[in-house]
């Protein structure tokens, strides 16, 4: 066949485009896709023609793994199905991104062994395979409507230049390609990082649009500590949990990020920007903390993103986040471990405050191993 171009530009919301994509993918046709990092030159992973004719065009050496393009983490979690807390910490914050994951992928019970041979071989010629979930709106609404992993590797010839436009991978690759889609010049401009992860061994195997930086604060593990107005238990929480934490690894509080821990707070309705209650601050004084820079925030969308752990200070915290966040349920909990509330102590006395305190400071202690799981 010609080979057809599509500009997303004259395609109005894109959607002739995504099922004529799905269409030609299933047909076994090649294409070059838009992604944020570079354009990529793809193939259904099922389709076992079609991955061999990558190969050959592409011009990809045996033993040279192909990545693998997926619709996010439900999609990972088929391949590996053990996926492990570190891994999917990455793929929660990163993806959709620029971040391409080697992960251990010879569980028998991972998706990867009903590919064929040669497409399973493509991807996994040893026991890993590399995942990314590409942030480029388009592919992502074919990857979804396709429900199912395609082979996705930089659009040009093996050793050469990746290509950054739709034009630079015509000129890269000609005519090989079935089908072009068009969606401008990439964003980045430069490929995905790639990171093996194996446990809590994690190795950069090359270094792209995300910074090694980015990439160590994006391992740290985050532990919220939720009540309602983020003025009175939160904050005493979170400060306690930073002087547990930072004294069972013999650090201090300031260091904790350095060893791979962030501790926050927030409110399910805190007048945003508040300072912590002058009981709150007293009390925590009394610890040797301080609490007078706290500023009150409310539970959003970034924090359920990047939350590792959540403790609600009580049962209604707790079911109103899961109203809204739903995909919280494996990692939120009751600070107590018995599943009873921590007595909210707004407008007592210092001593009721101290109390609370009390109470917080025990289940946190309680919770560390699981907090330094």
């Amino acid at each position: 066949m010609e080979q057809e171009i599509i500009s997303l530009a004259e395609c109005g919301d894109g959607e002739f485009a995504v099922n004529r994509s799905v269409e030609l993918l299933r047909q076994g046709k090649l294409a070059v896709f838009p992604t944020e990092t570079v354009y990529g030159l793809a193939a259904l992973a099922s389709n076992e023609d079609a991955v061999k004719r990558l190969c050959v065009e592409k011009g990809r050496r045996a033993g040279h793994a192909l990545p693998v393009a997926i619709s996010g983490i439900d999609a990972l979690n088929d391949f590996i199905p053990n996926l492990c807390p570190l891994a999917k910490r990455l793929a929660t914050r990163f993806w959709p991104g620029p971040l391409t994951l080697v992960l251990n992928a010879d569980d028998p019970q991972s998706a990867v062994w009903t590919l064929p041979e040669f497409s399973r071989r493509a991807v996994m010629p040893e026991s890993t395979v590399g995942f990314r979930t590409p942030r480029n709106d388009f592919l992502l609404r074919v990857l979804r409507k396709l429900n199912e992993p395609i082979v996705l590797t930089s659009a040009n010839l093996s050793g050469e230049a990746p290509a950054t436009s739709a034009s630079e991978a015509r000129d890269a690759l000609g005519a090989r390609p079935d089908f072009v889609i068009d969606d401008g010049p990439a964003s980045f401009g430069k490929p995905s990082t790639v990171v093996r992860i194996d446990g809590k061994d994690v190795t950069v195997l090359r270094e792209g649009a995300v910074s090694k930086d980015r990439l160590v604060k994006g391992m740290a593990k985050v532990v919220v500590f939720v009540c309602t107005g983020n003025t009175c238990r939160s904050p005493l929480a979170e400060v306690l949990c930073k002087k547990a934490l930072a004294e069972r690894l013999g650090t201090s509080a300031s260091e904790l990020e350095a060893h791979g821990y962030v501790i926050l707070s927030a409110g399910i309705s805190a007048p945003n920007f508040a300072p912590a209650s002058i009981q709150s601050r007293q009390v925590a004084q009394d610890y040797g903390l301080s609490l007078t820079d706290h500023s009150a925030r409310t539970f959003d969308e970034t924090l359920a993103k990047i939350a590792d752990r959540i403790y609600t200070l009580g049962a209604s915290h707790r079911n109103v986040l899961l109203n809204y966040y739903p995909e919280l349920r494996d990692r939120i909990s009751l600070l107590r471990v018995d599943g009873g509330d921590v007595d909210d102590p707004f407008g007592a006395s210092v001593e009721v405050y101290r109390a609370c305190a009390k109470q917080i400071e025990e289940q946190i202690r309680a919770r560390l191993p699981e907090i330094l799981e």
